[in-house]
Order: structure tokens, then sequence, then C-alpha cells
């Protein structure tokens, strides 16, 4: 009970503030873009997979990546630290209402990333915080039954697993007609 009201306040705070935001957004593309940031985590198990095979396919086209993954338990935390270029959220370095407190995350949120990649099917307080704070230029990935947050929304809802997902991104990033 207490988890859900913390939950719909952080939900509320969160809506508050992206409403209230003055973004200017610039439709980008695999093809216009320098660097991403990939919000993620490891909810069912071909996530991982997900994960490094997207920033295998952003290294080839020539853009930099990050991503932040949110973590449950502290025996995933420690499984997963030999992933590279990807910080670890988990409930000692958030705030209850998803405010990180890691500097490197803080810095992730300041970072003005060309695309913000949201590869999460089952959202948490934590990565929702990051994606409104985010100065990212572009926002892409699922709403879920969530607030949408995204310049683009890909809908699975038909199969909602996050290598699908990731197929549907990598689609409509290299197929968008940022002119339009």
């Amino acid at each position: 009970m207490f988890k859900n009201i913390i939950k719909h306040y952080a939900d509320k705070r969160l809506l508050a503030f992206f409403q209230h935001q003055r973004r200017t957004v610039i439709i980008k593309t695999l093809k216009n873009s320098k660097s991403a940031g990939i919000l993620w985590n490891p909810a069912d198990e071909r996530s991982i997979e997900a994960y490094d095979s997207l920033c295998k396919v952003l290294h080839a086209k020539g853009i930099k990546s990050k991503g932040v993954a949110h973590v449950h338990s502290s025996r995933e935390l420690e499984m997963l630290t030999t992933i590279t270029n990807s910080g670890f959220l988990h409930k000692r370095n958030v705030r209850w209402f998803g405010r990180p407190i890691s500097n490197s995350i803080l810095g992730f949120i300041q970072e003005p990333f060309d695309i913000l990649i949201d590869l999460t099917i089952s959202k948490t307080i934590a990565l929702q915080y990051i994606l409104v704070h985010s100065n990212s230029i572009f926002k892409v990935g699922y709403e879920g039954l969530e607030t949408n947050y995204y310049d683009l929304n890909i809908d699975v809802s038909e199969n909602p697993q996050t290598t699908y997902l990731l197929e549907q991104i990598v689609y409509y990033l290299e197929n968008i007609n940022e002119k339009g």
C-alpha cells in the first residue's frame, strides 16, 4: 500500500514537471545522430541481449552510446556490473520518488543526447524520472499503460518483448522521414 502511494505521488510530480517543460523537439534518426542514451532493465530474459545488440547497432553507425539500467536486487547488480557503457540504479542510489543520488546518473540526465531510447517494457519510477528530466533532443520508447513522455511512441502491445521493441525502434529510427 505504501509503495502505491509513493508511486502515485511520484507519477503526479513527473507529469507536472513534464507538462511545464519547454522543450524543442527535433526529429533525430540513426543517420543524423552522434550520441544516444539508453534506458533499460533486465526485466525479461533477453533484455541484456537487446541492450548489447542496440549498442552494437549504434556503434556500427558511428553513434556513441551510454546506458542506465534499473536493477531490483544486489545480486542482479553484481551480476550485471560487467556490462560496459551502462550505469546502474538500485534502491541504494535512488530516493523514494525516483530521483537518482549518483553523480554519474545525474550526469547522464544532463547530457544532451541526440536520441534517448527507452528499451523498457515494465516501467520503474527511477527510469521514468531520468526520461522526463533528460536533456535529450528526441525521446523514443514504448509507453505501455503509463503516461506518454516520448516524442516517438512505439506500440508493441501485441508483442511486449524487449527484443521486439528494439527491432521496432531501430526500424523506425532508420526509416523515419525527418523532414515530415
